[in-house]
């Protein structure tokens, strides 16, 4: 090559470094820092070490092949262990009871984009990611260039880099509403490259802090292919003398909202709730004590409430009829507030645990439900069948909500209120805009709060179509009610309306629409107080706004002594809760104990 042609393609690169983008810039100042060719070329990661989590003291193992093409995380915190895998194939997971399940798409969604920050692909465009520099931050003490990646939804990932030497501080991350820093520090040359042997999140989320300090790190090994490859299931249940199902159980439809039958954990025969909504079964932690049962941790439990803490009991064993649950794990949580809004025990609540396993058959006419081999499974003539997926935590299936395209609803057997509608999907859209509001109490684990309510003009759900429909609005605060990957939670006053059978195993339910389902009304609040029983007197705990109640002067605070001249003893619990479900225009009078009474008449107010 001449002299003149080198000086030309000197110049050229020159030029080119002189006007190279300011996010540019940052992202090579940081490939070089973590060891530039030696960096571009890493194909995998391997690390082991100790971790830190939920007040418990384990050990983690990730294996990450580059781009994400294979990955596998192994936590072991002793009474909770949980394996992860992703590959360009398949994703699975073994789940805290030991059950091998497709993994969350949300979850494997969130492992693919680690991988992508990890290597830096992300950074760089790649993997579907989009990234741009947003002014500089200081964070304890020190100033850094941020950089965004986006991935075409509302998650974000920030990396925090030093603007002088290139130095990852980490990633403030989001997703789903959520937010937490990931902090590295302890850096080390492996092989040329450097990597981060202390890695300490910090969620805002009490109990979803963690501390992993790596103790053997390589890189570039080759990652085995049996370490992503989905094992063969391990049951936890089974039928007793080679049955095939446990044949029809009654079951109490509480207040026609929630399903209870009798069962046997641990030996002991116990009220059990059946809750599609519980991804892992909890129990009551003060029945646990009773069982002899010694939860350890503090994790992190999302409820439609908001956020609370819970210890995980290892050891459960639950009967019901000739079936049994064997080597349970179960969330143990305080569950009395829920029970004392609800008016009924609540010790335990099977969940995913058996559906994951059996075809579950509730027949909500006849109030009776039935333990299934799925293998044997026969739908009922004339069912629709509805896609079950899992998108992110719970199952969830499509709903149509006045004509628009359907959209995922979580499925919630365990939601004994009215349909759900959470910000992600009620925002963008404007639903509540035009329409007559007011606001009741709602929630459930995590405590409970006001929720909006209106009505819904339609909402189409296995092929039917619902008018008419009351629902609730959650508010967009930190729970489980506030989702961007479902927008919705579909409970027992719309499913209760049919005769489901549910097969997690096949990713699909069948609904078989009730005689009069279409065209039966929906029960609605029309008094507007929300009350606990405390011995002879019912307190007021909230008036919702334009109500019968509010318009009679009832106030947070006030002590119900007799209600329609009969003393607030002599009302059964079912009783009182349907006092405000009764037809527009009841006539009502409640005495209070200072002897004021307040005379209201019932009225659609939503």
């Amino acid at each position: 090559m001449s002299m003149r042609g080198t000086l030309a393609g000197l110049l050229l690169c020159l030029a080119a470094t002189a006007h190279a983008d300011p996010l540019s810039q940052v992202v090579e100042r940081y490939l070089a820092w973590r060891g530039g060719t030696a960096f571009e070329q890493l194909q995998s990661v391997h690390e082991r070490g100790s971790l830190t989590a939920s007040d418990l003291n384990g050990s983690q193992e990730l294996w990450l092949r580059e781009g994400g093409a294979a990955l596998r995380l192994e936590v072991d915190l002793g009474v909770v262990r949980q394996t992860q895998v992703v590959s360009s194939g398949h994703s699975w997971e073994l789940t805290p009871a030991g059950q091998v399940q497709t993994l969350a798409l949300s979850d494997a969604d969130s492992l693919r984009r680690a991988a992508l920050l990890q290597f830096a692909d992300a950074l760089r465009g790649r993997g579907g990611a989009t990234a741009q520099l947003l002014p500089g931050e200081s964070r304890e003490g020190r100033t850094f260039d941020v950089v965004r990646v986006s991935f075409g939804d509302a998650d974000t990932y920030d990396a925090f880099i030093d603007p002088l030497t290139g130095e990852l501080a980490g990633f403030r991350i989001r997703e789903d509403r959520r937010g937490r820093f990931e902090a590295f520090s302890d850096w080390r040359l492996v092989e040329g490259v450097r990597m981060p042997f202390l890695q300490t999140t910090r969620a805002e989320v009490a109990g979803d802090d963690q501390v992993f300090a790596v103790h053997t790190l390589e890189v570039n090994a080759s990652v085995p292919e049996a370490l992503v490859a989905r094992p063969l299931p391990v049951r936890r249940t089974s039928f007793a003398a080679g049955a095939s199902g446990t044949g029809w159980i009654p079951f109490e439809f509480q207040d026609g909202s929630h399903i209870f039958f009798d069962a046997r954990v641990n030996g002991r025969r116990t009220r059990v709730l059946l809750d599609s909504g519980a991804t892992v079964s909890a129990i009551d932690s003060a029945y646990a004590r009773t069982l002899g049962l010694d939860p350890q941790g503090r994790f992190s439990a999302a409820g439609t409430g908001g956020i609370t803490t819970a210890g995980f009991a290892a050891g459960l064993t639950v009967r019901v009829g000739n079936l049994t649950v064997h080597n349970l794990k179960a969330l143990s949580l305080d569950l009395a507030p829920v029970a004392t809004r609800m008016a009924h025990p609540l010790p335990f609540v099977l969940g995913d645990e058996v559906f994951n396993e059996l075809a579950v058959d509730i027949d909500f006419t006849r109030q009776r439900l039935a333990f299934r081999d799925a293998r044997a499974l026969a739908p009922p003539q004339g069912a629709t069948e509805v896609p079950l997926r899992r998108i992110f935590g719970n199952r969830s299936v499509p709903v149509a909500i006045e004509g628009a395209p359907a959209v995922e609803f979580e499925f919630d057997l365990g939601n004994g209120s009215l349909p759900q509608v959470y910000p992600a999907l009620y925002g963008p859209r404007a639903l509540l805009q035009g329409r007559r509001t007011s606001q009741l109490l709602g929630g459930a684990v995590g405590g409970f709060e006001p929720w909006t309510v209106a009505t819904l003009r339609t909402l189409t759900f296995a092929g039917v179509q619902f008018h008419d429909v009351p629902a609730q609005f959650a508010p967009d605060t930190l729970s489980g009610a506030n989702s961007n990957r479902v927008v919705g939670n579909l409970g027992n006053s719309i499913l209760a309306r049919f005769h489901l059978i549910i097969d997690y195993s096949h990713d699909r339910l069948y609904a078989l629409p009730e005689p009069g389902a279409r065209s039966a009304p929906f029960s609605r609040d029309r008094l507007g107080i929300a009350t606990t029983r405390k011995g002879a007197t019912l307190l007021v705990d909230f008036v919702s706004p334009a109500s019968p109640a509010q318009a009679a002067g009832f106030r947070v605070g006030d002590a119900v002594t007799r209600i329609n001249g009969r003393s607030v003893a002599a009302w059964s619990p079912p009783a009182l809760r349907e006092l405000r479900l009764r037809p527009a225009g009841t006539a009502l009078d409640f005495t209070l104990k200072d002897g004021t009474t307040r005379h209201l008449k019932l009225t659609d107010f939503f």
